[in-house]
């Protein structure tokens, strides 16, 4: 905006300020040529009629002081930006300076002499006004509206510094909370900041709000932005003095960094919440996992809501882009009852867990929110859905295993959903008399310790064990190790247990052992697993998985399986003994996986389960 000391610099009317302390901030939107005679009679003028309006007051004549001073007070009710005395060529005539200066003190309003003629006063003054108005039409208002634009970006700091400094011509640099530069176009001017530092920290430390420096060749002007809660900085630096609409600008622009500031931390704040969250509820998956159920309910109970004692366990599978989406409407099904994790293993999983009222008949259990996530894979392509039977929580880890199971099922029908369909779990089967057995093979696991109390001592070592059995090399991201910690960790494990971890056996045996000793058990039985194994029970059981194999494809898909197994559940391998290509075994494989209703290819696998029941069929 215009003021009336800058109109009198740019105008080159040669008055002289009477009331030069008012001249400064008094704002100019217009020119007004009037006589002293007819505004003396304006008795009822409207007190809103010229406001913001300079007066140029035609002296033609030289009226006497009564008719000077009439107009003056007349012009000060009036709310006028100030009064032009124009005297025309004669000059100021007899007019009593000290007499006028006290007038416009008394009526609190700036006057001025302007030895010339009225109409040239007025046109000089609205050239003035009109260049201004054209400035701040075409730079200020639309620079101003792309600035807004810029703001929205998400980069829209950087962008607001960056437009700044063109417009002005000069540069400019935000500078954080501690007076730190954080961005600055179009480089940092080091040297002028050093120059002005006393200025720059009077405004980083809030003792001010705003600064000017004039330096050997440029102007400096500081801002604070937005709030102190900001404790952000602005500095402009340019050659040119700062003109009002100059100044009007950076003002404007630093309500635009203040809001951008306040995006971006409330941005920076909701992602730290995000993690937060997400890494709480990974610690209560994690504790799930490995049967610490009190410590994960009272994780748990903090964040919320409570974990249910009996509850379904399903598993979304999705592209990774969308699993936000997908959590979203995970939580609006589950009417926020539900415990939703974002799975750290596969990035396009989520693991729902639904809680149950009571324990109660699978064929009575009415399953809401299955009913709707199973219509919901139906219709959005690219999402599939696996759900297991009603578990204790205790039995999380069974549970999970049943939904991942059903989830490979899922990915192979029309319907892109199924639950899982148990047919025993070998190690429920033989628990009670596998217990000898576990203990003998896990003893030198499960007796370790270390000699650091840095080191991973027996239950960190078991947990990687059962993490790497069930999940391969994705056990790092479950466990937030990095992988050459998993690697180091397996080597000690394979040292302690004197066997290596490469061949199916071997991995086969533990992952057994580790999910006997998982839930009670009485007795010892015997002492070796092939007497374990030898029990009619287990040879039921061993029927039962085979048996859809057998039905279906008996040499194709046995012999396959068979292979698979051999080869330690190698595809290269697999594919190579077959005579058919890698893509060619790994449809095979899933084809099984479709007709056994359980996970070969990916982890929890039922590959251990499957080598069980091959060698006690096979016997």
């Amino acid at each position: 905006m215009l003021t009336l000391s800058v109109l009198v610099k740019q105008a080159a009317l040669g008055p002289w300020p009477l009331v030069g302390e008012a001249t400064d901030a008094v704002v100019v939107e217009s020119a007004f040529i009037v006589s002293a005679v007819d505004l003396a009679g304006w008795s009822q003028i409207d007190a809103d009629a010229f406001r913001r309006v300079l007066l140029i007051v035609s002296l033609s004549g030289e009226p006497p002081q009564d008719r000077i001073e009439a107009a003056v007070r007349q012009a000060a009710r009036a709310d006028a930006a100030g009064v032009v005395l124009a005297t025309g060529f004669s000059g100021v005539g007899s007019l009593d300076r000290d007499a006028l200066r006290a007038l416009a003190r008394r009526h609190g309003i700036a006057l001025l002499i302007a030895p010339k003629d009225p109409a040239q006063v007025w046109t000089r003054t609205m050239r003035v006004i009109r260049k201004e108005r054209e400035h701040a039409t075409g730079h200020t208002g639309v620079e101003l509206r792309e600035m807004q634009r810029e703001s929205t970006r998400p980069d829209g700091l950087k962008r607001l510094v960056r437009r700044l400094a063109r417009q002005v011509g000069g540069s400019a640099v935000l500078l954080g909370q501690e007076g730190a530069p954080l961005h600055a176009f179009p480089e940092l001017p080091a040297d002028v900041l050093q120059e002005a530092a006393t200025e720059i920290k009077r405004v980083v430390t809030r003792e001010i709000r705003a600064a000017a420096a004039d330096l050997r060749d440029c102007v400096v002007h500081v801002q604070s932005i937005g709030a102190d809660e900001t404790g952000a900085t602005l500095v402009v630096v340019r050659k040119e003095r700062f003109s009002p609409a100059v100044r009007e600008l950076v003002t404007d622009v630093s309500r635009l960094l203040a809001l951008c500031w306040r995006v971006d931390d409330l941005s920076r704040r909701r992602r730290r919440a995000d993690l937060a969250d997400t890494r709480i509820r990974e610690v209560v998956l994690q504790l799930l996992m490995t049967g610490n159920v009190q410590a994960a309910r009272r994780v748990a109970g903090a964040l919320g809501p409570s974990l249910s004692e009996w509850i379904r366990i399903y598993v979304m599978a999705g592209p990774p882009d969308d699993r936000d989406r997908l959590v979203a409407h995970c939580e609006r099904v589950s009417g926020g009852r539900a415990w939703i994790i974002r799975c750290p293993v596969y990035v396009g999983h989520i693991i729902i867990l639904t809680p149950v009222a009571d324990e109660v008949d699978e064929v009575d259990e009415v399953d809401e929110v299955g009913d709707v996530l199973q219509v919901y894979a139906g219709q959005v392509n690219g999402v599939d859905v696996g759900g297991s039977t009603t578990v204790a929580l205790r039995e999380m880890a069974s549970g999970y295993a049943q939904a991942f199971h059903a989830l490979a099922v899922a990915q192979g029908n029309a319907g892109h959903f199924a639950r899982f369909s148990p047919r025993g779990d070998l190690a429920t089967l033989v628990r009670s008399r596998g217990q000898a057995w576990a203990r003998s093979a896990l003893e030198p696991l499960t007796a370790y310790r270390p000699p650091r109390a840095q080191d991973p001592d027996s239950a960190e070592l078991t947990i990687t064990l059962r993490s790497w059995l069930d999940f391969y090399g994705g056990a790092a991201r479950q466990l937030k190790i990095h992988r050459n910690t998993l690697a180091a960790r397996l080597r000690h494990i394979e040292h302690l247990l004197g066997h290596p971890l490469d061949d199916i056996e071997t991995q086969s045996k533990f992952y057994l052992a580790l999910h006997i000793l998982d839930g009670p058990g009485e007795g010892d039985g015997p002492p070796t697993l092939e007497a374990v194994l030898d029990d009619p029970d287990v040879r039921r059981w061993a029927g039962i998985q085979v048996t859809p194999l057998l039905r279906r494809d008996p040499e194709l898909f046995m012999n396959t399986l068979r292979v698979w197994l051999d080869n330690d559940a190698r595809l290269d391998a697999t594919a190579s003994a077959l005579g058919i290509s890698v893509p060619g075994a790994r449809k095979r494989l899933t084809r099984i996986e479709e007709t056994i209703g359980h996970s070969l290819l990916s982890g929890p696998s039922a590959r251990y389960e499957m080598w069980f029941a091959l060698r006690v069929h096979d016997v």
